[in-house]
């Protein structure tokens, strides 16, 4: 794999991975003398190397990370491609967006399993310690997690993946968007890095300001649509971070990922939601209503800690939207010039079971090895880890 260094300074040491054989990515550190083109080819090559070098723990299903790390790589590159929009030739953009759209896509069942084990499972397991329908459930979902994972390693393993693969790198080496180039398009890609990522930052950051005005009051599609503009800066920003002072982009992008962790938790609730409506629906009779039950158990947990998370989202989207863009721009906060509105509890739409559960919503209820809701009051006050956000 050839080093991802054109962008900037070389990299100080190759990708290490873990025990437990997943990668972290090698990003470039672009310089005040890389141009805007340079900073491309560097980032498509850093995250090819990512994806690479987690390929091993995807196919041998090593750790879960591995899923995960390959597809934070993906996000990135098409982040990428979506950043220098006005860079590269539409066909050629679109086909590699076309593409990476399929492999996120073939890994994603992968890696909401995992979450709704770690992350919305667990917990409640942990509370409610041998219950026997949440050890069904976890019997049923662990089936499901092992087709996904089977889904994930035939997409990693197939040719289209590998021509994926020898595609990015042969295009970021040779840097074929020069070949269908105007002479607009040339100019751009000669100029300073630096310049052009200002301009990016300044054109997500417009879209978030407009999308997030009135936060507090947002439906949750709307806080999706914040949570993926927050996803985009979050990653330009370790893109062309070297080419700022540290001292203002450290605080910053702390701010940021500890918004995305929170946005992030609750888009894990919505998507538990649809896989325990799945899980459910393929069973019947007694075995069916010791699933709805145990789901209701976890939604029902879930829901009684919703409030505390939503407070805990509304004061980090106060400091987040009040602290200035370490690129020079006016914060959120002053540029929509009004006050943070106070925090509304979730809506009854929010909280809704999905099909089935209405009856074991309560985990407080008459279902088999029905739990008293101090116990679970207790430990929902002691909000768990969220493991979700690792990012490379």
């Amino acid at each position: 794999m050839t080093e991802a260094t054109a962008g900037g300074e070389p990299a100080e040491k190759p990708v290490e991975k873990s025990k437990g054989g997943w990668a972290k990515a090698r990003l470039p550190r672009p310089t005040s003398t890389t141009t805007a083109e340079d900073a491309l080819a560097a980032i498509v090559l850093a995250c090819v190397e990512h994806m690479r070098a987690n390929e091993a723990c995807v196919l041998a299903r090593l750790h879960e990370e591995g899923v995960h790390q390959t597809r934070v790589a993906i996000r990135r590159l098409r982040s990428c491609l979506a950043l220098y929009e006005s860079f590269i030739p539409t066909e050629q953009r679109d086909y590699l967006t076309g593409e990476l759209k399929w492999l996120i896509g073939e890994l994603g069942p992968a890696r909401d399993w995992d979450v709704f084990v770690a992350d919305v499972l667990a917990p409640v397991e942990k509370q409610l310690e041998g219950n026997t329908e949440l050890a069904l459930l976890h019997e049923r979902v662990e089936a499901h997690r092992d087709e996904a994972y089977a889904r994930a390693q035939v997409a990693v393993a197939s040719h289209r993946y590998l021509g994926l693969i020898l595609l990015l790198q042969s295009w970021a080496d040779s840097r074929r968007w020069n070949g269908a180039g105007s002479a607009d398009r040339a100019a751009l890609l000669r100029a300073s890095a630096l310049d052009i990522s200002r301009d990016m930052f300044d054109e997500i950051y417009t879209q978030l300001c407009a999308t997030a005005e009135d936060f507090a009051q947002l439906e949750p599609k709307d806080r999706h649509k914040v949570r993926i503009q927050l996803k985009k800066i979050r990653y330009a920003t370790e893109f062309f971070s070297s080419l700022y002072p540290a001292r203002r982009v450290t605080p910053y992008l702390a701010a940021m990922k500890q918004l995305q962790d929170d946005l992030g938790a609750s888009n894990d609730i919505a998507v538990a939601r649809k896989l325990l409506k799945n899980v459910i629906k393929q069973h019947d009779g007694k075995v069916r209503t010791r699933l709805s039950y145990a789901a209701g158990l976890v939604v029902g947990w879930h829901s009684h800690i919703s409030n505390d998370r939503e407070q805990d989202l509304v004061r980090d989207w106060a400091r987040f939207s009040a602290r200035r863009p370490y690129w020079g721009t006016a914060s959120i906060a002053a540029r929509n010039a009004r006050p943070i509105a106070t925090s509304k509890p979730p809506s009854a739409d929010t909280l809704d079971p999905p099909p089935e559960l209405d009856d074991a919503e309560t985990s407080s209820g008459d279902g088999p090895n029905a739990e008293t809701p101090t116990a679970i009051e207790e430990t929902a006050r002691r909000r768990p880890g969220n493991r979700r956000t690792q990012m490379g």
